[in-house]
């Protein structure tokens, strides 16, 4: 079953493969101080059509982890609305192929295979971007960030500030510009530095009663990093075409 998948998949990666590369937004300027907790926060930002975080909000609910984002301390990096929409075309590319019948629903994913993937934007505690290590993809042996465990101590992903360069005139600072944190998938602990899957952050630091959340930039980045591993979880646990 397992090969079936991979093999069908090697199709829809080789059509989404150009968006590989790393691309990046300054964090932009707002007031990082939210009075409330990291639920109230999201669910603040849900309430508009163009608010990012309506869709996060509801599968945070289905997948049993409100509690987490009210009580616990934490770190969120947080995926907004277009990158769940990405994933999930991305599944129904592939079970169009398949012959099968696409999803209409997000409660049509199984709740343990959004819990799992969601657990891998979360860390334990409180960490703004002054701490975390300095990264450079290039020079990783110099600056590689720091790997850290996701929430449900199952995930291995690296997080590290990208130090760009400032330009003024012909002259270039090395490392003098803008910082901006950069979150990484780590495919495999074995091998910490290799195949990182990269996303940049768009805004950081904003800061609720229980934590941080630092948004992710939705326009190069889809929910579980790569589609072939929300499809992969999402077929094995079975789709429920009763919701």
């Amino acid at each position: 079953m397992m090969k079936n998948i991979l093999f069908g998949l090697l199709v829809l990666i080789s059509v989404v493969a150009c968006t590989n590369k790393d691309y990046f937004e300054d964090t932009g300027t707002h007031d990082p101080k939210f009075n409330g907790n990291m639920m109230a926060y999201l669910d603040a930002k849900s309430q508009r059509p163009e608010d990012p975080f309506d869709t996060l909000t509801q599968v945070i609910r289905y997948a049993g982890m409100e509690d987490i984002f009210k009580n616990e301390q934490i770190t969120f990096f947080a995926p907004p609305d277009p990158t769940f929409r990405k994933a999930i075309d991305g599944l129904n590319t592939y079970l169009y192929q398949l012959g099968k019948d696409t999803i209409t629903s997000f409660k049509q994913v199984k709740p343990a295979v959004w819990k799992k993937i969601l657990s891998q934007y979360l860390i334990k505690g409180d960490y703004g971007l002054i701490d975390f290590r300095q990264v450079d993809t290039t020079a990783l042996y110099a600056f590689g960030g720091q790997i850290f465990q996701s929430y449900d101590e199952t995930e291995s992903i690296n997080v590290g500030v990208v130090y760009h360069d400032l330009k003024n005139g012909d002259a270039t600072i090395k490392y003098g510009g803008a910082r901006q944190i950069l979150l990484s998938y780590v495919p495999d602990y074995s091998t910490p530095s290799s195949d990182w899957v990269n996303t940049f952050v768009s805004s950081s630091n904003i800061k609720p009663t229980n934590g941080r959340v630092h948004v992710l930039n939705y326009n190069r980045h889809r929910f579980g990093f790569v589609y072939s591993r929300f499809i992969v979880m999402a077929i094995e646990h079975g789709i429920d075409y009763t919701k």
